[in-house]
């Protein structure tokens, strides 16, 4: 078991490629440029590699003239969940987490955990680029296909139970809990993040931002839970109550989720605490 961030280094130390292709700057809105742009030193540039381009960016190269630019090409992705309602649910989550980079879901199932048919499943989908399980999958059916584990649990609730890997096609491979929450944070803090690493942008920060309340301290491990942004003498983050393993409709009402660390005791007042808002692409 590992840290969130010793998980989030080694995701990113096992970044590929997946390819660029160059589109008109009218089709480039929400891609991620690979190259300078123009062509010439860091200094003068409109765009650096890595930089998600938005339309104040395109704006500026169609005045210098500049009408196509190299980008990022999207990678494969298969889904496989377990389960029909908690599938579906993950489902969502993960193809809206991959929408934030335009990148499009190729294909999911749905099959039992430990039947043979999960085992199909995953050996076939084993030519993506990138596959994401979710559901209470043991990862000895990971090693019967040939996958070879990075890492297996972080220390932090409720995403504990992840778990990342590679195969020997090169298909990145990560398990998420069925907790549909446990999802929303590891598709954040994993999926994101390796994504991110791919395309040569920068990692995923949180805001620092004061607490409002008061909340006992985290035992054991990292807690993330979902989160407010409110104005009280300034901005601060509060906790939003979560009720049950799968209820999220308070997490529907958050604006993100916030880490308590296990190691930092209780919140107060005015306590900095990492907020990760949902969506960030700066």
């Amino acid at each position: 078991m590992i840290s969130v961030t010793a998980a989030i280094q080694q995701i990113a130390a096992c970044r590929t490629t997946w390819g660029k292709t160059s589109v008109p700057i009218t089709e480039a809105a929400g891609k991620v440029i690979t190259e300078l742009a123009p062509n010439d030193n860091p200094s003068t540039s409109l765009a650096a590699p890595g930089t998600f381009l938005t339309s104040r960016h395109l704006a500026t190269m169609a005045q210098s003239g500049i009408m196509r630019v190299s980008v990022y090409a999207p990678p494969s992705v298969a889904f496989i969940g377990v389960g029909e309602n908690e599938c579906a649910i993950n489902r969502l989550t993960v193809e809206g987490s991959l929408a934030n980079y335009r990148i499009p879901l190729r294909d999911s199932a749905t099959a039992s955990a430990g039947s043979p048919g999960m085992q199909k499943l995953l050996e076939a989908s084993l030519d993506a680029d990138l596959l994401v399980l979710c559901g209470d999958i043991s990862p000895k059916i990971f090693i019967d296909a040939g996958v070879e584990q990075v890492f297996n649990k972080v220390k932090a609730h409720p995403c504990q139970a992840f778990w990342f890997g590679y195969s020997l096609t090169k298909t990145r491979v990560m398990l998420m809990p069925s907790n549909p929450f446990a999802v929303q944070v590891s598709a954040k803090l994993f999926l994101e993040s390796y994504i991110r690493a791919c395309w040569n942008m920068r990692p995923i920060r949180p805001l620092m931002l004061p607490y409002a309340e008061h909340r006992s301290p985290a035992v054991g491990q990292d807690e993330y839970v979902p989160a407010a942004m409110v104005h009280r003498n300034g901005l601060k983050v509060r906790a939003i109550s979560f009720s049950g393993k799968t209820d999220i409709r308070e997490a529907a009402q958050a604006e993100g989720f916030l880490c308590h660390e296990s190691g930092h005791g209780s919140l107060e007042p005015s306590s900095l605490v990492p907020f990760y808002p949902w969506n960030d692409l700066a």
